[in-house]
């Protein structure tokens, strides 16, 4: 609907913040969900800031969505609901939030709210990789080193390690030891 930006968010106190919020503006609603959540400038008050995730995702606004997932799959502010989560992860992730996508890709891998399945994993899992998502693409390679819903693939699986290496994922460092000591000298790029 409305998107409003007088000042910083940063710069806004709470009041302000809630009367923007209040007159409809979405990311607005966001970042104030996110202060009630954080206890950032306010008390801290997960009720309060499910409330505003959902004005906020009612207008889609892309972040809400992943948000809304993670409060129903913790039960933060909210009873823990797996399922829900799964559907607000699926609405940011189909989106093009990859936060939201990576969340999905976890879902399946580990059956949270779903039942396990390997293949819908690796589609979310590359989806936020292609993304830049570093998470995303160390579990990617971590996929493609375990064969898990593709084909066992070393090269790509340290194609997608390097790439999160190189943006920045350090723990994605011992992905690409793990998979070199598993490659053979003519695998190795």
């Amino acid at each position: 609907m409305k998107n409003a930006k007088k000042k910083p968010y940063s710069e806004m106190t709470i009041g302000e913040l809630e009367a923007l919020a209040e007159q409809g503006y979405a990311n607005t609603q966001f970042c104030l969900a996110c202060c009630y959540d954080a206890g950032e400038g306010v008390e801290e008050n997960h009720a309060k800031a499910m409330e505003w995730y959902k004005k906020a995702a009612e207008q889609k606004e892309l972040f809400a969505f992943n948000n809304l997932g993670y409060c129903y799959e913790h039960g933060n502010g909210v009873e823990k609901d797996l399922a829900e989560a799964v559907k607000w992860y699926t609405k940011g992730a189909i989106f093009g939030d990859e936060n939201a996508q990576f969340s999905l890709a976890l879902c399946n891998q580990y059956g949270k709210g779903v039942e396990t399945n390997p293949t819908e994993a690796v589609a979310w899992y590359t989806k936020a990789a292609e993304q830049g998502f570093t998470m995303a693409q160390n579990n990617l390679a971590m996929c493609y080193k375990e064969g898990f819903g593709v084909e066992k693939d070393l090269v790509k699986a340290l194609e997608w390690a390097i790439e999160a290496v190189d943006n920045g994922d350090e723990e994605a460092r011992n992905t690409v030891l793990e998979i070199q000591q598993e490659m053979s000298e003519t695998q190795q790029i």
